[in-house]
């Protein structure tokens, strides 16, 4: 499957996936540029400077201002990619920490061997699904009760540790119902259960949801 998407698709696709894959598309093209940058440059010097089969009339001579120039152009080519990488990653970074303004639903995750509990602001708690809202950010916050995990859910490109005694968050927000069935998984070897450590996501219509939330809080 391709990592391009259409246009189409990119309006669908959640928040998260889409500035992951940007920043994948951009890294991809960087590092073809890069190599063909230095692909080319080693051919070029390989064929100029390769040694003649009569060594006597070898002369050795000086660098030319065309040989400082391409130094000086590499090196700017080089470091341009460079700072590129960089400032898209950090950039990339913030923006999956930082959950943008907007309606959202904040809900606690206690990781524990082998499964996920996850309590709504109401109070109510579910063990294994995980059912919120479409066109809403939702927010984890996330520890553990024994061992290190760490909770992901592949189809969004998020993750966020579960460590105990502190606490990790992450958001994400769908656009489309759906139900992933085992759609969040433990990315932390933490024991014999580590492989059915899993839980369902369901993202449903926001009247939907408020209908099932009211019907569970206490």
């Amino acid at each position: 499957m391709s990592h391009y998407l259409t246009l189409s698709t990119w309006v669908l696709q959640p928040p998260t996936v889409v500035n992951f894959l940007s920043e994948y598309n951009l890294f991809l093209v960087l590092g073809i540029g890069a190599a063909v940058l230095t692909i080319g440059w080693l051919v070029y010097a390989a064929v100029k400077y390769r040694v003649k089969d009569d060594l006597k009339n070898l002369e050795m001579k000086p660098s030319g201002k065309n040989d400082n120039l391409r130094a000086w152009l590499t090196a700017v080519i080089t470091i341009g990619i460079l700072a590129v990488a960089l400032i898209t990653a950090v950039q990339a970074t913030q923006f999956l920490y930082n959950a943008p303004p907007g309606p959202d639903l904040v809900i606690t995750v206690y990781g524990f061997q082998w499964g996920w509990n996850f309590t709504y602001p109401n109070g109510y708690s579910d063990i294994g699904n995980l059912i919120v809202p479409a066109n809403t950010t939702i927010i984890l916050n996330i520890t553990s009760k024994d061992v290190f995990h760490t909770l992901g859910i592949p189809s969004l490109y998020v993750k966020g540790d579960a460590i105990p005694g502190q606490w990790t968050s992450l958001w994400f927000k769908v656009t489309q119902t759906e139900n992933i069935t085992d759609g969040i998984r433990c990315y932390e070897l933490c024991g014999i259960g580590h492989y059915d450590m899993v839980a369902n996501l369901s993202v449903v219509p926001q009247a939907q949801f408020q209908e099932w939330y009211s019907s569970v809080s206490k």
